[in-house]
């Protein structure tokens, strides 16, 4: 009896040794939480997977509540965060969560090469692969030989009912609107909004709903993304594409920041260094995402956008994030009300 017990004792710390070997809670991991596109970022976020043997455990915006819903998850766990690094796909809400004392300093070299009109000056967060405002435009329209040049244009009475954009309370849409309301000034935006109001525009749940009003002629133009026209295009849909010059064409980079307090910050440090490299780029600018590289040395194919062939609108990021709140607020009076 005595020595069956011995043996029986023996194998269960035999077994506690493999068990322990093959379910170790010592494998690095880091938290992210990404509000970009998952057909995109995914794969972004499992090649560094593989590189590096850090487990990723992402978290996703919705397409509706973009950027907002992880926004708000961020701040209500300031106290005890869960989030070592945040992906945003727009940058206004996350200058508000670095000036709320959210962010954390960047790792040393993160995102080396990308010029300061896209980052922090304190270096808490850094813009990378952005999108530029567009209008979408139905090819049997009107509007594909006349394509809007500003905004104000889409208060034309030609285009009556048949202009849509997003909900401007989510997503890169209130981000436009902020930029707007810090170039223009609070009264002449508002004049603008009443405009669209007017001239009966639609309001759509988000940026590729807004896409897809046009491209089924529910509408002929339509306010949203690069990105959005794009992957249509590569599906085969037709659909033009104009970039609003005379308002000065606007890009919304993505953005990495390291969370202030984060469990995992040297795993951190890593990925946000990563996130940042001159490959990423160059893969999100050559995908159906079609983004446009910050760095003017990131190769793009003959499809892709590259910055030089632009002149951004120079955009406050601060003046704009602090113009954000009573955009959306006085854009969701005016547009959304009856």
């Amino acid at each position: 009896m005595m020595r069956r017990w011995i043996w029986g004792s023996a194998l269960l710390v035999w077994f506690l040794i493999w068990l322990n070997s093959h379910f170790s809670t010592d494998a690095r991991s880091v938290t992210i939480y990404c509000s970009h596109d998952r057909s995109h970022s995914q794969q972004i976020l499992d090649r560094f997977e593989k590189e590096t043997g850090i487990v990723v455990d992402a978290i996703f915006d919705t397409e509706a509540t973009k950027t907002v819903g992880l926004t708000e998850r961020i701040r209500s766990e300031r106290e005890r965060p869960r989030c070592d690094v945040h992906w945003s796909n727009e940058p206004l809400r996350a200058v508000q969560l670095a000036q709320e004392g959210h962010y954390d300093t960047l790792p040393e070299g993160a995102g080396l090469g990308i010029d300061s009109r896209w980052r922090d000056a304190g270096d808490r967060w850094c813009g990378f692969a952005a999108r530029a405002r567009v209008v979408a435009t139905h090819p049997e329209s009107l509007a594909s030989t006349d394509i809007p040049r500003s905004v104000e244009g889409l208060a034309d009475p030609s285009l009556s009912g048949k202009v849509v954009m997003a909900d401007p309370r989510f997503g890169t849409t209130g981000s436009h609107l902020a930029i707007l309301r810090a170039t223009l000034g609070a009264q002449r935006y508002r004049e603008l909004l009443q405009g669209w109001k007017d001239n009966r525009i639609q309001i759509a749940s988000s940026n590729s709903s807004s896409r897809d009003r046009v491209l089924s002629g529910e509408a002929w133009v339509g306010l949203t993304d690069t990105d959005d026209v794009e992957v249509v295009r590569r599906r085969g849909a037709s659909i033009g594409e104009g970039f609003l010059p005379e308002d000065g064409v606007i890009l919304l980079p993505n953005v990495v920041a390291v969370v202030k307090g984060c469990p995992h910050p040297e795993e951190a440090d890593e990925l946000a260094r990563w996130l940042l490299r001159e490959e990423v780029e160059e893969w999100l600018a050559n995908s159906s995402s079609r983004q446009i590289p910050l760095r003017t040395e990131v190769p793009v194919i003959a499809s892709g956008l590259s910055l030089s062939r632009f002149e951004p609108l120079e955009i406050d990021w601060s003046e704009a994030a602090g113009q954000l709140h009573e955009a959306v607020r006085e854009a969701e009076r005016i547009l959304l009300n009856p």
